[in-house]
């Protein structure tokens, strides 16, 4: 009976098409009397069909090896495509994490965007983005990730932009767009590189092909770097991270899910093509050089960040880092370990500052505070999102991260030096968020400031509990190879995460420093409070060249493409000025004109032969 269940896993991304569809019914153009709200239960029902069908294939397809279904795609003229999906417990597993963020995300958004109307197209977005991302983790092809991934694009750029009445909602969805646009176009060029070299898409084949390949290693080079350009900027990595930041400016829920597993899609590709990207060292160390200074900056940016949404989305980008990171050191596994864990803690800390941003009014860090005696359950959800985050012993994210540190250490020690730098820096943000929410004195702003109602305090809880019993329920899972990482290792993570949020709390509780808390240096504070000025050296490069060479082609056009055909004008409005006199009106003249043309043009024919 089981079985039954792991052989159609496929079907579960059509639940959530079916429910996108269904959403148009609740349209507001189309009806008026029951109004919106019956799409967001509709859509909430697939989605809880969709977990309870990717939970039943996970248990039925335990201990089994992977399997693997082809429908032909496009079979003329010699060349045969076709679409594979591969169905395992990886597979299973990550299915069960997109539906169930999910479903707590739906849940979430019932309380958060209850005054809205536009349930309808909210809640078919985020089918759209489910659908995408569980047709992502089956298709077992390059090139259908590529599709999927560019559907992705179009979600985020319509999610952002949800509430477009806003101008700053309107900039941050173009231009989430259009810094994904950059790093798609030049996957797409290592996707169509990578075909006449290997001959298949299929992740696979690509992997058999790479263990026994003898390429150029400056092409391959070229190749590498390209198919990882796509996921620098669907994971927000530096410098095509800003589009994260502004993709803020979207409703809470849908942060939830690109915070969670969104930004995790570029994340699951780059994982899979390993074994490809292993067949350069040049872009290896690319991986490790993107990933350390992302992961790096990021959480030194997250510092000193004011809006509280923003001080998470930098860790966002930071903690991605670690996924290029471990990639770059041939450690696909810890990568996907890393990416579960880190998307269930993710979905917590969102959900406990979205329940606070809901009935505060403000997203102001400076403007909030004392909230513990008035939020216990945001609060404490916090934490514990936090310690799932962090690398502290016994949470799940501390597995991976160790054993992580263990290699970068045993390979590269200065990875290693950074990853510890990182989770000292991440815990302080994450700290000094915490003390200016939940500790202090009660400000006027959180003076009135209850707990939130059960739509949101359910997901919330649910993933609190979720996340602590994380490491239990992956003991199920074959595929997590649970390491002991050296005594070392596991004290220098579990020391710097709580040095960093022991130094949070005494400059942000502690009497020692005056309020509000000032950096000794302020042009430091400025670097990293303005994303170490990446906007404006993107004026003055990459959009400064635009713009120049726009304004270049602009003069050409005008002077030159549009100044000839204007000359073109007005010697004809001249030409017929003056010939408009010698019209005489008289039909013998107009005859005797025709009658020379004619002349004329025999003569012309027929000169050769009369020479």
């Amino acid at each position: 009976m089981l079985q039954s269940f792991a052989d159609t896993v496929w079907l579960i991304p059509f639940y959530s098409l079916a429910g996108m569809v269904l959403s148009l019914i609740w349209s507001p153009g189309i009806t008026r009397k029951t109004g919106p709200r019956p799409a967001g239960y509709v859509n909430l029902l697939l989605t809880f069909f969709s977990f309870g069908h990717a939970l039943l294939a996970t248990v039925a397809i335990a201990n089994q090896p992977p399997q693997y279904v082809h429908w032909t795609w496009l079979d003329v003229a010699g060349l045969h495509f076709d679409i594979p999906v591969e169905i395992s417990i990886l597979t299973t597993t990550a299915l069960m994490l997109i539906t169930g963020l999910n479903l707590m995300a739906q849940v979430f958004a019932i309380g958060y965007m209850e005054m809205d109307w536009g349930w309808a197209r909210f809640y078919a977005l985020l089918a759209l983005f489910e659908g995408g991302m569980a047709a992502l983790v089956l298709l077992d092809s390059l090139f259908f990730n590529y599709v999927v991934l560019e559907i992705l694009t179009l979600a985020t750029y319509l999610l952002i932009g949800f509430w477009f009445n806003q101008p700053l909602v309107v900039t941050g969805a173009r231009d989430a767009f259009l810094t994904k646009r950059v790093g798609d176009l030049v996957l797409l060029m290592g996707v169509l590189a990578i075909y006449p070299l290997a001959g298949s898409w299929n992740y696979d084949d690509l992997a058999a092909w790479a263990a026994t390949a003898q390429v150029n290693p400056t092409l391959i080079t070229l190749i590498c770097l390209a198919l990882i350009a796509g996921p620098m900027g669907k994971c927000a990595q530096f410098p095509l991270h800003l589009w994260l930041d502004e993709a803020m400016e979207g409703p809470i829920p849908a942060s939830i899910l690109r915070n969670a597993i969104v930004v995790a899609t570029g994340a699951w590709v780059l994982v899979k093509l390993t074994p490809v990207l292993s067949l350069s060292p040049v872009a290896l160390t690319a991986l490790l050089v993107i990933g350390s200074v992302t992961a790096l900056g990021g959480t030194l940016i997250a510092i000193a960040q004011v809006d509280i949404k923003r001080a998470l989305s930098y860790l966002v980008s930071a903690y991605m880092g670690w996924v290029f990171i471990a990639v770059g050191l041939k450690e696909p596994g810890l990568a996907f370990v890393f990416i579960l864990t880190y998307g269930v803690a993710m979905a917590l800390l969102m959900m406990s500052i979205g329940a606070i941003i809901w009935n505060s009014i403000t997203q102001d860090l400076r403007l909030l505070g004392g909230l513990w005696s008035r939020r216990p359950i945001s609060g404490i959800s916090f934490l514990v999102g936090s310690a799932g985050l962090l690398a502290l012993p016994p949470l799940a994210g501390f597995f991976p991260q160790a054993e992580l540190l263990d290699t970068a250490f045993a390979q590269l020690p200065w990875v290693g030096v950074v990853l510890l730098l990182v989770n000292t820096f991440a815990a302080f943000s994450l700290g000094r968020t915490f003390c200016l929410v939940w500790g202090g004195e009660v400000k006027p702003m959180t003076a009135r400031s209850p707990e939130v109602f059960w739509p949101m305090i359910l997901p919330m809880t649910v993933d609190l509990g979720l996340v602590l019993h994380l490491p239990i329920l992956m003991g199920r899972f074959d595929w997590v190879i649970w390491t002991h990482p050296s005594l070392t290792t596991a004290a220098a993570l579990t020391v710097t995460a709580l040095l960093g949020w022991g130094a949070a709390a005494w400059v942000y509780l502690g009497k020692a420093i005056p309020k509000p808390v000032q950096f000794p240096l302020p042009p430091v504070q400025d670097l990293l409070a303005y994303d170490f000025y990446t906007p404006k050296l993107y004026k003055a490069t990459v959009v400064g060249a635009v713009d120049l060479i726009s304004r270049i082609t602009a003069w050409f056009d005008r002077t030159f493409v549009d100044g000839t055909g204007n000359a073109f004008g007005v010697v004809t409005l001249l030409g017929g000025d003056r010939l408009k006199y010698s019209t005489t009106g008289q039909s013998q003249a107009y005859i005797l004109t025709i009658l020379m043309g004619v002349a004329i043009l025999v003569i012309a024919i027929c000169w050769p032969l009369l020479a």
